[in-house]
């Protein structure tokens, strides 16, 4: 008998969004939902590293010449896509950087919290 495997839902953050449309080439960007999909929706944590300090708790699945940052939410079957960014640390905004700039302010958790909304809005009915 096959083990069947997880699969994990991919949400996007407002920022994730901005990064997308701003940062990754169209023609990128269905290469990009097959490798999510195929990868880090079946098992995002072997597809990942795990990320530190103000980072703690997400993890950054390396593509390309990108970096996707994420947070895995178990309990709910649920990745939710914080960021996407260069992988230079040369790039004039480095993802890490920006990433722990929001996450001093709140906004980073105000963000997954928004992006998970719609999840726990289905649980309660």
């Amino acid at each position: 008998m096959r083990k069947s495997k997880v699969v994990y839902v991919i949400q996007f953050t407002g920022g994730a969004i901005a990064d997308i449309k701003t940062i990754i080439p169209k023609q990128l960007k269905g290469p990009l939902q097959k490798e999510l999909l195929g990868k880090v929706a079946t098992d995002p944590v072997a597809y990942s590293l795990e990320l530190r300090n103000e980072l703690a708790g997400y993890r950054s699945f390396p593509w390309r010449e990108y970096r996707v940052v994420f947070r895995v939410f178990d309990d709910r079957r649920v990745v939710a896509v914080v960021g996407v960014g260069l992988r230079s640390p040369q790039s004039s905004e480095n993802i890490y950087r920006r990433l722990e700039r929001l996450a001093r302010t709140g906004e980073l958790a105000q963000g997954v919290l928004f992006s998970l909304r719609g999840f726990a809005d289905k649980d309660s009915r």
